[in-house]
């Protein structure tokens, strides 16, 4: 216990020997503490800012479009760059893979860039992803697959036809992060060179590395001057409604008849928070999309309704 020296409590001198070694081991102990957690920060600060060290560039416009080769300036400075891309344009091709009905696809070499790996394959987007995923990058797959920039947007129900989205979807669906970009003219070429930058900085960003598997991205820009593109809105898609009527005409084969498609848009006043309202504003629509479309909403609420299903066997069966 302790003892009296001097009007003051202390401690015998050998306890309070230990006692001041131990201070001095706790203090130094918090020091090494504070110093680790100052060299661990900084460690994920350089791993977060140097993410995407590997990126993988597509488009459906074909390996010579401007949209992909804005890209390529974009990102080759600042991650390790890989350009695999239809040979000629397959817009509207979906997310359709050619190589399973085709039994296989040819590739070959091209040069896009000073330190750029790339190819060009004679099948869809979907097929140069599949073909980066579990070919040429199947050891080392990237952080980030990036399909575009396509010339017009993809609004609304565009997303079903795009061979643009349709590549970052399958991306998505082999669990590699992805953004589908779309939206540029040529005849503001500065806004696309600005876009492809944006596209760099906008992958930095949490939205983007903390997208979980089977999770991607699209991206609609304004085909307008860089100057009056008024800010970024992450929205949900807008409903858009058609006409469509289907015209006979002649057919170049004998004896078949050909049938030609032709969509009519009916004009509506797009909801805000829409895609196609932050477009009509001129600002960039993100719009967070998933390869699983399952209806949650509707599974939970069918199963807490106890929602009575048809009976199996069919009646005229069980009769």
């Amino acid at each position: 216990m302790p003892c009296k020296l001097g009007g003051r409590s202390s401690w015998p001198m050998d306890i309070r020997s230990v006692y001041h070694d131990t201070r001095k081991v706790r203090f130094m102990a918090s020091i090494l503490f504070f110093m680790f957690t100052l060299a661990l920060a900084a460690t994920f600060q350089a791993q977060t800012d140097d993410w995407p060290r590997r990126v993988l560039l597509t488009n459906d416009d074909g390996i010579e479009a401007n949209g992909l080769l804005a890209l390529v300036d974009a990102f080759a400075p600042t991650a390790e760059t890989y350009v695999i891309a239809p040979l000629g344009n397959r817009s509207g091709s979906t997310n359709y893979v050619s190589a399973i009905s085709r039994r296989g696809i040819e590739v070959e070499r091209r040069s896009v860039a000073e330190g750029v790996t790339a190819y060009g394959v004679d099948g869809y987007p979907a097929d140069a992803v599949v073909f980066a995923l579990h070919g040429l990058l199947v050891d080392d797959p990237p952080d980030l697959v990036i399909s575009g920039v396509n010339t017009g947007p993809n609004l609304s129900d565009d997303w079903n036809l795009s061979g643009t989205v349709g590549a970052a979807q399958i991306a998505a669906f082999f669990g590699v992060p992805a953004i589908a970009v779309s939206g540029y003219s040529d005849e503001h070429p500065e806004t696309l060179a600005a876009v492809a930058r944006w596209i760099v900085e906008f992958s930095h960003s949490p939205l983007v590395r903390e997208l979980e598997p089977g999770q991607y991205l699209t991206v609609s820009v304004p085909r307008v001057p860089v100057e009056e593109i008024d800010g970024v809105d992450i929205v949900q898609r807008a409903p858009r409604y058609w006409r469509i009527e289907m015209e006979p005409g002649d057919a170049e084969t004998p004896g078949r008849e050909r049938w030609s498609l032709r969509f009519t848009q009916i004009e509506t006043s797009p909801a805000p928070g829409t895609d196609l309202h932050a477009y009509r504003q001129n600002r960039i629509a993100v719009v967070p999309m998933r390869v699983d479309e399952h209806d949650y909403k509707s599974i939970e609420r069918l199963l807490e309704s106890g929602a009575q299903l048809t009976d199996w066997p069919p009646a005229a069966v069980r009769r």
